[in-house]
């Protein structure tokens, strides 16, 4: 349960971040964390979760590629946040 709090503390500090850089500042380094936390969720079997950060990840690549798709990041990206922000506020 510990790991799983960790992931989901982790990814509200990304999610807070992007937010004050802007989702046009998306970057390959931002594709690599996400990655690495896309692991620890399929690793703690959290498969929905797994889902969300998969699109983000995918739209996610594309913005940072330059092909114009910020309406989908826009959408995944606050689909995967709300998510983030209900696991916060029903951890505490």
């Amino acid at each position: 349960m510990e790991e799983d709090s960790g992931l989901i503390q982790q990814l509200s500090d990304w999610s807070e971040e992007l937010l004050l850089r802007g989702l046009s500042q998306f970057s390959i380094r931002d594709t690599q964390l996400l990655e690495q936390l896309d692991a620890n969720a399929q690793r703690l079997q959290m498969h929905f979760l797994h889902e969300l950060i998969s699109g983000v990840l995918e739209a996610g690549r594309k913005v940072a590629l330059g092909e114009a798709q910020d309406e989908r990041l826009l959408d995944q990206y606050c689909r995967l946040s709300q998510y983030v922000q209900l696991s916060v506020q029903s951890q505490t």
